[in-house]
């Protein structure tokens, strides 16, 4: 039953991917900026115009996951790219109790360009998250003991393919 649901899922995410024009492709490793820890391992389509940046993205690992729709605003592009972002989710965790969920959330950071050739980056990107669980009304972000219990860094690295 699980795979008939993964099989939909990414074929709902490939019919709504070949709809819209992207201008590129990102594939992410870690604490992702856009799903949080539902996201270790993630692919985004991303459509940029100007300093802006409109996306879908899908991630996961086995028992957890997501899929989501947001945007990112640069507050200028270069190396060091600083910017902000909001992404609404729907997410799964399967363990002893199985629990989908939808979720918004919101980072600010700033991605730095450490490799660039052709049309391909990788990119280093670092920032602070915050999630919120709109269906129980709760924040699920993982806070430190002696922080502030609605943030949480987030860091990976990505692989930036334009068209």
């Amino acid at each position: 039953m699980m795979n008939k649901i993964k099989i939909r899922i990414l074929s709902f995410i490939f019919c709504i991917s070949s709809l819209f024009s992207f201008n590129s492709t990102e594939y992410s490793f870690g604490l992702n900026d856009k799903l949080g820890y539902y996201g270790p391992f993630s692919i985004s389509w991303i459509k940029e115009k100007d300093n802006k940046e409109t996306y879908m993205v899908a991630g996961g690992l086995v028992l957890l996951g997501g899929v989501g729709y947001g945007q990112k605003y640069y507050f200028s592009k270069g190396v060091l790219s600083p910017y902000f972002s909001f992404t609404g989710f729907g997410s799964y965790l399967l363990a002893i109790n199985a629990v989908a969920s939808l979720g918004l959330s919101g980072s600010l950071g700033f991605n730095i360009t450490a490799i660039k050739w052709k049309k391909k980056e990788i990119i280093l990107q670092f920032g602070i998250t915050s999630m919120y669980d709109l269906i129980r009304g709760e924040n699920i972000t993982i806070g430190a003991d002696n922080r502030p219990s609605f943030l949480m860094p987030s860091f990976n690295i990505k692989l930036n393919n334009r068209k």
